[in-house]
């Protein structure tokens, strides 16, 4: 995947990550459907996992703990950075992490 096909992807995930940090109700589950919208997103963009179910709780976290204020938006990013992926990909991630699982938090949607 080239640099300019993530670019969009990586924006995107910009805003809406600054959107997160607004306190709202944490995720307490994700529907199956939001389940399947993540997985085929992350599969669309190349994004390699071994585990479905932690990749979904990669996302579920994530939009518990920005809506939360747990942590800090980079230090979201970074934490998915841990697991073993790029900049680029920790973005992708975490933007469909937000359209799949707190579509309400996206600030391309309002």
């Amino acid at each position: 995947m080239t640099t300019r096909a993530l670019r969009k992807p990586a924006l995107t995930s910009l805003t809406a990550l600054s959107v997160l940090l607004c306190s709202a109700p944490a995720v307490a589950g994700a529907a199956p459907d939001s389940k399947s919208a993540y997985l085929t997103s992350l599969n669309q963009h190349g994004i390699s996992y071994g585990d479905p179910t932690h990749m979904v709780q990669i996302g579920t976290t994530l939009c518990h703990e920005l809506r939360n204020n747990l942590v800090p938006q980079q230090e979201a990013i970074s934490r998915i950075q841990n697991f073993g992926y790029t900049g680029a990909q920790a973005n992708v991630i975490a933007a469909s992490a937000v359209l799949s699982f707190c579509p309400d938090m996206d600030a391309d949607a309002k």
